[in-house]
């Protein structure tokens, strides 16, 4: 077995680690960055059952059981049930296909995209609102979290809308939300990449795309910056003069 096949067989049993094979979870054991992406992994399905979970009403299950009791047709009886899995089935497929973050990315960038996806979602709740970008750096230097000194190109005048503090890799981090067209929104992550490996080039944005989500990274002195958007790699690199 490859890394490859371990992470595919991974990512099909994240919420039932009982169910991967021996040798899958002994590459897990012995390879970090694998190691490290079913960790981010495994959590962002957590968060996806307890999202889905917390949606089901009060009482379903009871008013199920209850009408199954009841002398009612029997194919009524089966359909009710097989609906609610198949609806759930849906949700989890369809964050599956959602979900961007691949083992190749350098782990400060899968964190950080994670980060984003989850705000993206509303899988994780932004710390401030504001429409003033100038008041959301103060609320950032007041959660000691970066706020960037330098950003390249027309980044930081597209319209705010939130922030939050977060950590990528152990350090210290940030999302400030923008947006990047009517209805759409561009996250940038702001890192302290004091001791952290693997940084983009100086200045000079590097673009990437990871299932619909188009992304630019790059570091300037003390700080390493990921933008990300579902918006296309046109509007993504106009921001940069580069479109």
């Amino acid at each position: 077995m490859n890394r490859e096949e371990a992470r595919l067989e991974l990512d099909a049993t994240t919420l039932r680690p009982q169910d991967a094979s021996p040798e899958a979870r002994a590459m897990v054991e012995s390879d970090p960055e694998l190691g490290a992406w079913l960790k981010q992994r495994t959590a962002f399905d957590e968060q996806v059952a307890e999202a889905f979970a917390s949606s089901i009403p009060a009482g379903l299950r009871e008013s199920i059981l209850q009408n199954a009791r009841r002398p009612v047709k029997r194919s009524i009886r089966w359909i009710l049930p097989t609906l609610a899995a198949a609806a759930a089935a849906a949700v989890v497929v369809g964050w599956t296909m959602l979900w961007p973050v691949s083992s190749s990315m350098p782990g400060w960038q899968a964190e950080s995209l994670a980060a984003v996806t989850k705000v993206e979602y509303g899988m994780s709740k932004v710390d401030h609102l504001s429409r003033d970008f100038e008041a959301i750096k103060k609320m950032l230097v007041a959660d000691k979290s970066p706020t960037p000194v330098r950003l390249p190109g027309t980044v930081g005048t597209m319209p705010v809308l939130a922030c939050k503090r977060i950590q990528v890799a152990g350090h210290a981090a940030s999302i400030i939300c923008f947006e990047i067209e009517p209805g759409k929104e561009a996250h940038l992550v702001v890192v302290d990449n004091t001791g952290l490996s693997e940084l983009p080039p100086q200045l000079q944005p590097q673009f990437k795309t990871s299932k619909n989500w188009n992304m630019a990274s790059w570091s300037d002195g003390s700080q390493t910056f990921l933008l990300a958007t579902r918006a296309d790699e046109a509007a993504l690199k106009k921001l940069f003069g580069l479109a």
